[in-house]
């Protein structure tokens, strides 16, 4: 799990409007950060699946992957919102890193 410091509290980009992109297991929104890292946030409803376990397993998955972006280098951090869809549960472990890890690679 990421330090409570990388962590991105959802509230706080409720209603901001970010940049936007996604593939059909999930959408990441951008916004831009105020620190010098990046941090990271994810959101994964009852829809994606009916059991609490799953959507933690889920989440730890996505926050373990995210954990190799923190540093910004020399620029300024982003907050990243990841929003899960359904179909993710479909995937495994392996597919599931390698998605979350291409798709912040072109993003970061």
């Amino acid at each position: 799990m990421l330090a409570k410091k990388f962590r991105l509290q959802i509230q706080s980009v409720l209603n901001k409007s970010g940049r936007n992109i996604g593939n059909r297991y999930f959408l990441l929104k951008l916004f831009p950060g105020s620190v010098n890292y990046n941090r990271f946030g994810a959101v994964i409803s009852k829809k994606v699946h009916k059991s609490a376990v799953w959507r933690n397993r889920l989440k730890r998955i996505i926050m373990d992957v995210a954990g190799k972006f923190i540093d910004a280098g020399d620029r300024n951090g982003q907050e990243v919102l990841i929003i899960v869809s359904p179909a993710m549960t479909k995937l495994k472990k392996a597919d599931i890193i390698k998605e979350i890890d291409e798709s912040l690679r072109k993003i970061l």
